[in-house]
């Protein structure tokens, strides 16, 4: 690897499977590209592939893995292959036709709506109670011990580099779950009520720090029910109130040692990078219990998406997040080469420049399978 921050691309095996690794990882070598990305823990989803030479559009399985593991070491929550390892190793593939290229093991952690419908008590609960499938509660040991075995599992796979674990924490109460619907506009702040996890582990952690958690998630189901009868705004907003304030740190402070855990208990020679959040902008991350700071500290660097729309909104979005994470952060950026993010290779090129002038150690690009191929040309126009 040159000393230049890597240049990596997202990928899905199908992609691999489908075109080949090796007209895959010639196509992103001839554009300037230096690492893949793979995901190799993956929910759910469907997907348009403007390039694919067969299946145009494709359903991923819900909450599967890419590799093969070691069976042995888990507890209670166990992994499920994807049934495209029947016949065809990704890793195996990248390892005999792109072995010039960085591995990073793209690894979707506790949105997982397989293991939550299985699992249902160890899912985050709202204030009500109710269990929310797709998203495995990081207060839980066994949720916790899942993902810590998941990434030392992958780390000791001898092809991969890095692991780069996104929804490490809680999830915000929109995720884009299966035709997720409402016809009543949910205000931020009501929000911030539903997705609050009130779960028996989540509670316990908030007594211990000193909260008074019975009497927010009280005053949760009040504000929510006033909501829901007429809109009416929440009596205290749990975006500023101080015992709010209090829960969201608890809440950041669950997902930073479940962090620490996976970094210490991977094979040291893997790097670990967190995604730390899905929101956009990038200041909507506490949100899922992530203090960009604390979790820099705690991995070995932080992987963030910068999705705005336009140079401009991306680069306000890259500034903060440098300034948040603080100078000694190593960072590297997400960019979309593609609709709806930028409309063409001059706007790619203020967003790999505003990244650098950030100090990024990588810029990736998201994702290959979902773009066209002409993307690759803005890309190689950018970083040459």
């Amino acid at each position: 690897m040159s000393d230049a921050p890597n240049r990596a691309m997202y990928v899905y095996a199908w992609d691999l499977l489908e075109e080949g690794a090796t007209e895959v990882a010639g196509r992103l070598r001839d554009a300037g590209l230096n690492g893949i990305s793979l995901a190799t823990a993956y929910h759910a989803g469907k997907f348009i592939r403007p390039h694919a030479p067969e299946r145009k559009v494709w359903f991923s399985e819900d909450g599967t893995i890419y590799f093969r593991p070691d069976s042995t070491g888990y507890g209670r929550l166990v992994p499920q292959t994807a049934r495209i390892l029947d016949d065809f190793d990704p890793l195996a593939a990248l390892e005999r036709d792109a072995p010039d290229f960085h591995i990073t093991g793209w690894t979707v952690g506790l949105h997982n709506s397989r293991l939550g419908a299985l699992h249902p008590d160890l899912c985050s609960r709202t204030p009500y109670g109710d269990r929310l499938v797709n998203a495995l509660c990081p207060s839980q040991p066994d949720v916790r011990a899942y993902l810590v075995n998941l990434c030392r599992d992958l780390s000791s796979n001898a092809r991969i580099d890095e692991i780069a674990v996104e929804t490490p924490g809680f999830q915000t109460y929109r995720h884009g779950h299966h035709h997720e619907f409402e016809l009543i506009e949910l205000t931020p702040a009501s929000e911030v009520l539903l997705e609050a996890c009130f779960c028996p582990a989540c509670s316990e952690r908030a007594r211990k720090a000193g909260i008074d958690v019975a009497s927010l998630a009280r005053q949760a189901r009040r504000d929510l029910d006033r909501f829901f009868e007429d809109g009416s705004d929440p009596e205290v907003d749990p975006r500023t109130d101080p015992d709010w304030l209090a829960f969201h740190a608890c809440r950041a402070a669950t997902v930073t040692s479940l962090v620490q855990e996976i970094r210490a208990a991977m094979r040291p020679s893997v790097t670990l990078a967190i995604i730390p959040t899905v929101q956009s902008p990038n200041t909507l991350c506490w949100r899922e219990g992530s203090d960009l700071a604390s979790l820099a500290a705690a991995a070995d660097r932080l992987e963030v998406p910068a999705y705005q729309i336009g140079p401009r909104a991306i680069a306000d979005d890259i500034n903060q997040t440098r300034k948040t994470a603080g100078d000694q952060a190593k960072l590297g950026f997400i960019l979309r080469p593609t609709w709806p993010n930028i409309s063409g290779p001059g706007q790619l090129q203020e967003n790999v420049d505003a990244a650098l002038s950030a100090s990024a150690d990588r810029i990736s690009f998201y994702n290959y399978g979902h773009m066209r191929l002409q993307s690759l040309d803005w890309i190689a126009a950018a970083i040459g």
